[in-house]
């Protein structure tokens, strides 16, 4: 009679007498003793008894169902599951195929008291493997409360010692540049990833193609910032035929907070979440038609965001919380007309851009080169980044000197360190321009001047695209309450305190 071998064996089993080639080494003695012939054997590793959906055993039921094998002989019943009603049904479905079930440690009879002591040792495996998962959670949060990750892959920036986070530094300098691009540059995920993958910098697993979803994941994780959190999420039903699982956020209160290495300030960080926010609001796929102040204005009566809408031929800007399904309409504010208010945006945001004398304040109260700092911080972790390179470079002709490598492996890694060291070159010389540029750009209070006196001609002759530039440049929000408008940003004001704005805006 043709019989298939099934062997599982998960992580938490592997310290017991259940490794697969003592399965294997009994299943085949029970087969010989029983005139069996083994024709297949079926191995799942690492993959707990509690999920229906492994490899090998899908492999094992159809075989079953193809009738290609008269028996299955399995170590122990925990072995094929440890959920009793998953055992009950490929019990069920081997009989109804014709295949003969057949257990080491156990026979199955087809007797009510065989089918009782049966279901009775099922029983016993899934209690015994909720109380695994249960001494298993305790520890693992008794290791996280002590300052340590238990188990599973850290952070991309991070590595493991001893269960505690270390900074990997050729990781964590790539982290630095991706929050610099997005909070200096205000360049959005598309752009960085393009970036990274112009410049050669592979990913932990050594691809050249970076993942939005990755680089998202990166510059909202506030373990950069140095709190890494244990127990977040907690396993959910999906909704799907195969009665999966999904994680969904457990509430912050049971989080448990591990302090870590910062790689990046908490400034920074803040900056971060704000900038992505903003790169979502101005998002031009998040709106059918354009409009010079979306994504900037916030109602001033409930703190929604105002929205955009062009009716009957005329645009308007509109509380989002009378729209859809954000809540009861409770909000009073009126759709204000998108010309008007744009209008008085703008020539009060030009007015202020033109005069020279608080365009000067207000850069000597920022300094004058802040993008020069930022470039002259990014060149030097390149330019250390390309000194690593040169030692690394060094120690694998080491290496084939003394042997340890040979020149297979010698060429493959120089190669691939040669093509690192061009993309950093590359990324060094495009700094060093930048800064180049930057230091040639430094204003006197002559030349800013000047230029402040010819700014008023160039603000009239801007087309929509460069106002909307601008605006996104100085502005962070603008909240309308009723008929005054509070613009805030970047934009220098008086020093004796501008009034508000205050003007008739007419409802729709």
């Amino acid at each position: 009679m043709r019989a298939a071998l099934y062997a599982r064996v998960s992580t938490e089993d592997q310290a017991k007498n259940y490794s697969i080639p003592s399965q294997i080494e009994n299943m085949r003695e029970f087969a010989v003793e029983h005139g069996f012939e083994v024709v297949k054997e079926f191995v799942d590793q690492g993959i707990s008894g509690a999920v229906l959906g492994r490899p090998a055993l899908s492999e094992l039921r159809e075989c079953a169902r193809q009738s290609m094998v008269e028996a299955v002989i399995v170590y122990d019943p925990d072995r094929l599951s440890r959920k009793l009603v998953h055992l009950m049904v490929l019990v069920d479905e081997f009989e109804r195929h014709g295949v003969e079930l057949k257990f080491v440690t156990q026979s199955v009879g087809q007797s009510p008291e065989d089918r009782m002591l049966f279901g009775m040792k099922g029983i016993f495996a899934e209690y015994e493997r909720t109380k695994l998962l249960e001494r298993t959670a305790r520890g693992k949060l008794r290791k996280a409360r002590e300052g340590k990750q238990p188990g599973g892959q850290p952070p991309y920036g991070y590595k493991l010692v001893d269960s505690r986070h270390v900074i990997e530094q050729r990781e964590a300098d790539v982290v630095r540049m991706v929050f610099d691009w997005l909070v200096k540059d205000g360049m959005k995920l598309r752009a960085i990833q393009q970036r990274l993958i112009k410049l050669g910098i592979p990913t932990r697993k050594g691809k050249a193609w970076w993942q939005r979803s990755t680089l998202y994941r990166i510059v909202t994780d506030e373990t950069y910032a140095g709190r890494w959190y244990y127990n977040k999420h907690v396993d959910a039903p999906a909704k799907t035929k195969d009665g999966g699982t999904v994680q969904i956020l457990k509430p912050r209160e049971q989080w448990i907070p591990v302090e870590v290495p910062a790689i990046i300030s908490r400034e920074t960080f803040e900056a971060a979440q704000r900038q992505l926010s903003k790169n979502r609001e101005l998002c031009s796929r998040n709106t059918k038609s354009e409009y010079l102040l979306s994504g900037l204005l916030a109602c001033g009566n409930c703190g929604y965001k105002l929205g955009a809408r062009t009716t009957g031929g005329r645009a308007y800007y509109c509380c989002s919380s009378k729209s859809g399904n954000n809540r009861p309409k409770s909000c009073f504010a009126k759709n204000i007309r998108a010309d008007r208010l744009e209008t008085v945006v703008w020539n009060t945001v030009s007015h202020l851009l033109s005069q020279p004398k608080l365009i000067i304040e207000q850069v000597k109260n920022q300094g004058q080169h802040p993008a020069g700092a930022y470039l002259e911080a990014s060149l030097g972790r390149v330019s250390h980044a390309l000194e690593r390179k040169e030692i690394e470079a060094d120690r694998m002709f080491d290496a084939y000197r003394i042997g340890a490598i040979d020149l297979p492996t010698l060429k493959r890694k120089v190669d691939a360190i040669k093509s690192e060291k061009a993309s950093l070159s590359e990324e060094q010389a495009r700094l060093e321009s930048e800064l180049r540029k930057c230091e040639a750009q430094e204003l006197n209070d002559e030349k800013l001047h000047q230029f402040c006196q010819s700014l008023p001609t160039t603000l009239t002759t801007l087309d929509f695209g460069d106002k909307r530039q601008i605006l996104r440049e100085v502005v962070d929000r603008i909240v309308v309450a009723g008929d005054e408008l509070s613009i805030y940003g970047i934009i220098p004001t008086p020093e004796d305190k501008a009034k508000d704005v205050l003007v008739e805006l007419s409802s729709s």
